[in-house]
């Protein structure tokens, strides 16, 4: 059996949507086929996202795709009848204390709402903690980390390009920025943008909602890619 994909969304400053982002991603995931579980420790925001999803559908009478919550990476087995993904969104504030989870990652993404976010020193924690991860996964034998940095912008200043000097120089890839977008706070009544499609009845598409689904799909797409 191949190994499950772990996705691990992290930041190296507290309140930059990972979370928003993590529920987003998974309702992609689930348009691509995927069984999605979703790892969230410390608290219970995957829980209490499933129950509004639930309740959603229950309202709307419709169907929709929910993830599973689970407590540890092993509760997800592989199987051939199945595509599973884990997606881990981790604590800011203890980064380090989830090494074991950073060195199990398939794909990193680093989430930042400023540029100093990216602007790091060779001693700076959280990219030593990337380089201890990089360096346990090559101990497996695996060379690569699929590294992605997103840029959260909150206003019209893209500020993205002033990414490209750290990518070279630390070896992450740069993907398409997200916007500060209503349409993905739609987490909060229990469905995503990526949901939004098929059924005019129930999801009266904005252009923001258009928008918003267009961002997270091309994020989707470069989960998977290569140098």
């Amino acid at each position: 059996m191949s190994e499950i994909p772990v996705i691990v969304i992290s930041s190296p400053q507290p309140q930059s949507g990972k979370t928003t982002l993590a529920f987003n991603l998974a309702a992609a995931l689930w348009s691509d086929g995927y069984h999605v579980n979703l790892y969230m420790p410390e608290n219970t925001d995957a829980d209490d996202f499933i129950s509004r999803r639930l309740a959603f559908c229950m309202r709307k009478k419709i169907s929709l795709p929910a993830p599973r919550s689970i407590t540890k990476l092993n509760d997800v087995k592989s199987t051939s009848d199945s595509k599973e993904v884990i997606i881990a969104d981790i604590p800011t504030a203890d980064n380090e204390r989830y090494i074991n989870i950073f060195s199990k990652a398939h794909t990193l993404i680093t989430i930042a709402d400023k540029p100093e976010d990216m602007q790091w020193q060779l001693n700076d924690s959280y990219l030593n903690l990337v380089w201890q991860a990089k360096k346990n996964i090559a101990a497996r034998g695996i060379k690569y980390l699929n590294w992605i940095a997103v840029a959260n912008l909150k206003d019209k200043n893209d500020w993205t390009p002033l990414l490209a000097d750290a990518a070279h120089r630390y070896g992450f890839r740069i993907a398409p920025p997200l916007k500060k977008r209503e349409a993905y706070q739609h987490i909060e009544e229990g469905y995503c943008a990526a949901d939004m499609t098929g059924n005019s009845k129930v999801f009266k598409m904005s252009l923001e909602d258009v928008y918003a689904r267009r961002e997270i799909l091309k994020l989707t797409d470069s989960l998977w890619q290569q140098k």
